[in-house]
């Protein structure tokens, strides 16, 4: 069921500022490399008529626009990207314009990352994808790591690999984990630094974000 239904429309979030201009995204840096993700099965989830087919498996980052700016003000335009899915599809953020995108921005080393995973499965599994599209952004670690680390918790959402870490750079990463989230123009509204304690605690700031 579609939870966005089930809730009232409460009062807008007040947007967070992003400082800095670091392109350093953890503690122990970014550790790149050039391996080429495999593959792994789409979630099953059936696209409407008309629009992108849905992130599926571990993909990898292509290419990135660049963001001259040093701090994101709240309604600035998301730095476009561009990726490669396990199915060989090919999109970029603006594709998904006209919904509502959770981007995270995450890495296996991280526990703080990592416990909140479930949480964001949990909005993955049982939220309307024709209205929020949920990308999660790997810093700087190859699949098989990542996907023999996911393996070990269930988790089957989206991956995307960006392995030399130039998409953290141009959203100025400086710490994670963090999460983005852009509205249906494609213009950052909120940004959360640091974890979720629960998935209530991620609906909850969904639901605001969505009704900005």
């Amino acid at each position: 069921m579609v939870r966005i239904l089930k809730v009232l429309v409460i009062t807008a979030l007040t947007a967070v500022l992003i400082a800095g201009l670091t392109t350093s995204v953890c503690c122990d840096g970014v550790d790149g490399n050039g391996d080429t993700p495999n593959g792994d099965t789409p979630n099953g989830q059936v696209p409407n008529e008309g629009e992108p087919d849905l992130v599926s498996g571990y993909g990898s980052v292509t290419d990135c626009d660049e963001y001259t700016g040093q701090v994101f003000q709240d309604k600035d335009p998301a730095p476009d990207f561009r990726f490669e899915d396990a199915a060989g599809q090919t999109f970029s953020l603006s594709d998904f314009q006209g919904k509502s995108v959770m981007l995270n921005f995450w890495r296996t080393t991280c526990g703080y990352c990592t416990m909140q995973l479930p949480y964001i499965q949990g909005v993955y599994d049982e939220w309307d994808s024709g209205e929020l599209v949920i990308l999660t952004i790997d810093i700087g670690e190859d699949t098989d790591k990542v996907k023999d680390y996911l393996d070990g918790l269930d988790i089957s959402l989206p991956v995307l690999l960006d392995m030399e870490g130039r998409v953290a750079a141009q959203y100025r990463v400086s710490g994670i984990p963090v999460t983005f989230f852009i509205n249906t123009e494609g213009l950052i509204r909120y940004v959360k630094l640091g974890a979720f304690q629960s998935q209530e605690e991620l609906e909850s700031v969904l639901t605001q974000f969505i009704a900005l």
